[in-house]
């Protein structure tokens, strides 16, 4: 049972709230389909005289096969029907309820379109359900409606999918000198082609209407003389965007959603032009422009405040503040450290240097040397060796070494001497205590 069913003969969409007077009723020869499982229906109640209202029923008192697509048509029926309803309410304005660019024998699944005249304008107004056809179906009906009813604008009124909306947050705009938040969503494939053919998308939140622009991230180039790293309050300062308008490029990364109120869209001559909306896009626009400059600038600035020498008033501000500015390296100063000074070599004995022919058999043996000598340094005709530069220093002329200092040659070793003799020892007991006593020996 619903109110609506398809006229395979008039190749349109009926309403029975909208009459039916001069329909046939009943199975009419098979004239009326379910919009849901495409079964044959009988159109009941067409009677005048009938104690009740027309609707639609499967033969045999029988529910529709797919009885949950047939209260969905029925309900988006309902919501098309209150659309068009609005829509003449509006002063000066018109509105009716076609069926366009259906195929026969297999209907997209949208709901009739209304379409709406105000003066010599005329616009198709689509509210669709929860999901939208395929692009072909898109495209099919958007030519229709250009073509039949010669319609300017193609608008259509979507539902706002949570799964699209929270794909990419929401987006940060400055206007009026003020933060304002932005929605955003991730477009389909059939959103997309609508804006392809000439269409306009919108959402409806409430009283409110989202009005789409594109949003194409890029990062600035670094140019000479410019530095992006650390800037204060900034998250990534090379990271930016760029906006399409009025209606968003096919290569945007998504799309940002300007909110205006519903009732903008009819105040001026324009049917259903959302002027409000493109004026913000304007702004955005020309404030997209001072943002690239400023951000330069900057990056400019910052670079030339952290490449500036010190000068001496920095110098004393940073030693009064604490923050005291290192020494510059010898290197750096272009200064060449001198080696370390020879070890002092007073008061050591240099041992006894190996003659020639130590080796030979024919040589006598040194006599040993009896004087214990002091570790041996480092000879003395070789300097010691300085320490490498640093890389960023120019490699420097190696320091000319002294000439070796002559060391004298000892004397020779005096001939051995016999050992002194021992002297007499005394007498010992207590007839040599008495002797020592009395003075004698």
């Amino acid at each position: 049972m619903g109110k609506c069913a398809w006229d395979v003969v008039a190749d349109r969409l009926i309403w029975v709230e909208d009459g039916v007077a001069g329909l046939p009723g009943g199975l009419a020869d098979g004239r009326y389909a379910c919009l849901a499982c495409w079964e044959s229906v009988m159109l009941s109640g067409y009677k005048p005289d009938a104690m009740i209202s027309p609707y639609f029923r499967h033969q045999n008192g029988a529910d529709c096969a797919d009885l949950e697509r047939e209260r969905q048509a029925d309900a988006e029926m309902k919501v098309v029907i209150q659309l068009r309803d609005w829509v003449r309410a509006i002063p000066g304005f018109t509105g009716t309820v076609e069926i366009v660019g259906e195929a026969k024998g297999g209907p997209s699944g949208l709901p009739p379109v209304v379409i709406a005249h105000c003066g010599d304008t005329t616009v198709a107004i689509e509210r669709p359900g929860d999901h939208l056809p395929g692009p072909d179906a898109v495209r099919r009906r958007v030519r229709a409606a250009r073509e039949h009813h010669g319609v300017e604008r193609h608008v259509w009124f979507l539902k706002k999918d949570r799964d699209q909306f929270g794909q990419f947050g929401t987006h940060t705009v400055r206007l009026g000198g003020k933060d304002t938040v932005h929605d955003t969503l991730a477009p389909n494939e059939q959103q997309q082609a609508i804006i392809a053919a000439g269409g306009h998308v919108y959402w409806l939140d409430g009283k409110l209407v989202l009005v789409p622009y594109g949003i194409h991230r890029f990062r600035h180039s670094v140019r000479a003389g410019e530095d992006w790293t650390n800037w204060p309050r900034w998250r990534d300062p090379q990271d930016d965007w760029r906006i399409s308008k009025p209606v968003p490029s096919p290569n945007a990364d998504y799309w940002g959603l300007v909110p205006i109120p519903l009732t903008s869209m009819t105040r001026t001559r324009a049917v259903f032009h959302p002027a409000q909306a493109h004026q913000v896009m304007d702004e955005l626009y020309a404030g997209q422009e001072g943002r690239y400059h400023w951000r330069r600038k900057h990056a400019r600035e910052l670079y030339a405040a952290r490449n500036a020498p010190a000068t001496p008033a920095a110098v004393a501000e940073a030693a009064d503040a604490g923050q005291l500015i290192p020494p510059a390296l010898p290197e750096q100063q272009g200064a060449v450290p001198e080696p370390p000074a020879a070890p002092d070599q007073t008061g050591l004995q240099v041992p006894n240097e190996p003659s020639d022919q130590s080796d030979s058999p024919a040589a006598s043996p040194a006599p040993p040397d009896r004087t214990v000598s002091a570790p041996t340094p480092e000879p003395p005709s070789l300097p010691p060796t300085p320490p490498s530069p640093l890389p960023s220093a120019p490699p420097a002329a190696p320091p000319t070494a002294p000439p070796p200092p002559t060391v004298p040659v000892p004397p020779p070793y005096p001939p051995a001497t016999p050992p002194a003799p021992l002297p007499e020892q005394r007498p010992r007991g207590l007839r040599g205590v008495l002797r020592r006593l009395l003075g004698g020996q």
